[in-house]
């Protein structure tokens, strides 16, 4: 099973793999530019652990915990 985005640590980048949530939510995800293939790093999380903010293609975009914990990612990469 591949870590996913929820699971990742502060500042370490990685690639996304997939997305394994609902159509609406996974449409919703993609729209704001989270596809696989696509280099993220987690900057920020707030003080009690939802939602965490992603730097995603020279933006910042926060999600929520469990959105993020359907998003596998690859460690590793250059976000």
């Amino acid at each position: 099973m591949k870590p996913s985005l929820a699971d990742l640590p502060l500042g370490q980048p990685a690639e996304i793999v997939s997305i394994d949530c609902d159509r609406p939510i996974s449409t919703r995800l993609m729209e704001m530019g989270l596809l696989p293939g696509t280099q993220v790093r987690v900057v920020r999380v707030a003080p009690l652990g939802d939602p965490i903010e992603l730097r995603v293609r020279d933006y910042a975009l926060s999600v929520r915990r469990a959105d993020a914990a359907k998003i596998a990612v690859a460690p590793g990469g250059t976000a």
